[in-house]
Formats: C-alpha cells, sequence, structure tokens
C-alpha cells in the first residue's frame, strides 16, 4: 500500500476539510463585516438629526491657511460648523474661496465610513474667509 501524501490523512480527506473550513471561515467573515457596515449606514439615516455638524477636516484647506476660530452651531433647519480661515499670505479671501471651490457653493462627497454629503458655503469678512459646513443644504442651482 502507498504511503499517503504529505498533508493529507489516510483517507485523503484532512486538506479538503481545511480548505473547506477556511472558505467558510472566510464567508462568515466577510458577512459579519457587511452586517457592520449595513448597520452603521442604517444607524447614520435613522439617528440624523437636523443637530448633525461635519467635522471641519472635510475640508481641506491648503499649505498657509490658518483656522484661528472654529465653532458648531445648531437650529431650527439644521447644524453647521463655521470655520474662520486666515488665507496664505499673498492671497486674498476671495481667492482662496475661488480654490476651493466654494463659490457658491463647494459638495464634498462623503467616504466609505460616513457617505453624507457636506455642503460649504463661503462669504468674506474682512482679511478671513468664512466657511460654513452642513449636511442638509441643498445644491445651489443658478
Amino acid at each position: 500500500m502507498p504511503a499517503p501524501a504529505e498533508g493529507l490523512g489516510a483517507d485523503g480527506r484532512t486538506t479538503t476539510r481545511f480548505r473547506r473550513t477556511a472558505w467558510i471561515l472566510l464567508i462568515v467573515l466577510v458577512g459579519v463585516l457587511a452586517m457592520a457596515y449595513v448597520v452603521r449606514l442604517g444607524w447614520l439615516t435613522m439617528m440624523a438629526t437636523e443637530g448633525d455638524v461635519p467635522p471641519s477636516s472635510a475640508v481641506e484647506l491648503p499649505a498657509g491657511a490658518t483656522v484661528p476660530g472654529e465653532s458648531s452651531d445648531c437650529a431650527s433647519g439644521g447644524g453647521w460648523t463655521t470655520l474662520t480661515v486666515d488665507p496664505p499670505p499673498g492671497q486674498t479671501p476671495e481667492d482662496l474661496a475661488e480654490e476651493l471651490g466654494a463659490t457658491p457653493q463647494l459638495r464634498i462627497p462623503g467616504d466609505f465610513f460616513d457617505p453624507r454629503t457636506v455642503s460649504v458655503s463661503a462669504n468674506t469678512s474682512g482679511v478671513a474667509l468664512v466657511l460654513t459646513l452642513d449636511y442638509w443644504s441643498q445644491e445651489w442651482v443658478p
């Protein structure tokens, strides 16, 4: 009688069982991760309130721009984050708003973990640019 191949039991099924078990574990893991993601999206949708405010990190500012002021407020109609941004040296607030694409409104698509779109509007205040970020604004139509 020939000797069994390495990794196989006397009945030749050990490797097959291992592969089947590995595939089952992989499928279960993918299923659990998919369910966790669906629960996260459901939570964001069902628990969305007017008080949800986007993080200030949603806007990528150019090098040299500083944020001397940041606040979050809520009122009827939603919550928002307000950033006061000093443009980099040699740049006007209007130029910074145009560089960011916030004239008249910038829409930043969400990511994998938070798919909500952030709306950014810009206004000038002296030598600073005031950015308002929220989840609730409708897309600006000229």
